[in-house]
């Protein structure tokens, strides 16, 4: 999931730990350069402009 660009909460959140830093002792092993590397690779998020907007009259 980190070579894939997810948050490291999200990350922390589906292997369980209650520690952040436990997770982040998980990564350490992971190239820098190989994360931005594949987060640059992958497409923009895009949403319309107006979505989640409301208009109260």
């Amino acid at each position: 999931m980190a070579h894939e660009g997810v948050p490291l909460v999200v990350i922390q959140r589906q292997l369980g730990h209650a520690n952040l830093g436990i997770t982040s002792v998980y990564l350490q092993g992971i190239d820098s350069s190989e994360i931005i590397s594949t987060v640059h690779g992958r497409p923009s998020p895009t949403i319309s402009a107006s979505a989640g907007l409301q208009i109260r009259r």
